[in-house]
């Protein structure tokens, strides 16, 4: 797998001088000429991706090259470390796949409907839970109505079963009609009272 390098100023000037000198084959000399104008500002190149890749194998026959023509004018040779000293191996930044619209119109869909749905089960579950509340209040309404009414009913028949027993039962004794009706109303107010104090309990 071939291996790319970031390229250096120094990398740079070596290539620009090599092709200046007519160091290099007229081939290799071709295929680094594109790097001879790449701009390498500072700041720029140390972003992850604005660092220019350069092939190492061209470095490096760059390199040799050089160690030849060196060699030929007894020159101090260059070591390929010395070449690369500030580069480093170039790795492409991972680029993430771009979602398809589409797709993420499909999505929002989904989220929506899906969001509808949820809204419609809450508000079906208040509706009968409020029916069901309502209903029964409703009946319990109505069944304590019916209570009372019935205790209210009960409490006149006995007043009034009263007064009537101590009305006809008193005749015998009292011949007097006033007499009748006074004891008849002494009665009922007893049982009255009796009934009072026995629904107090009740209700207490």
């Amino acid at each position: 797998m071939a291996v790319d390098v970031v390229l250096t100023s120094d990398i740079q000037n070596t290539i620009t001088e090599a092709i200046k000198c007519d160091h290099i084959p007229q081939d290799l000399a071709e295929r680094l000429s594109k790097y001879t104008g790449v701009s390498l500002d500072k700041e720029e190149s140390e972003e992850p991706g604005n660092k220019v890749p350069i092939p190492f194998n061209l470095v490096k026959q760059l390199w040799e090259c050089l160690q030849e023509k060196q060699a030929a004018d007894s020159c101090s040779k260059m070591y390929l470390h010395e070449l690369l000293t500030g580069s480093e191996i170039h790795v492409e930044p991972l680029k993430f796949p771009e979602k398809s619209p589409e797709l993420i119109a499909r999505l929002k869909k989904l989220k929506a409907q899906q969001e509808k749905v949820e809204y419609d089960r809450m508000v079906s579950n208040v509706d009968k839970k409020w029916h069901q509340s309502d209903g029964m209040q409703f009946g319990q309404e109505i069944r304590s109505g019916s209570k009372q009414l019935a205790t209210i009913v009960n409490f006149l028949l006995s007043i009034v079963g009263t007064f009537a027993f101590g009305y006809i039962a008193s005749q015998y004794a009292f011949p007097s009609v006033a007499m009748r009706v006074i004891v008849g109303i002494v009665l009922a107010v007893i049982v009255a009272i009796a009934e009072l104090y026995f629904m107090a309990r009740v209700e207490i």
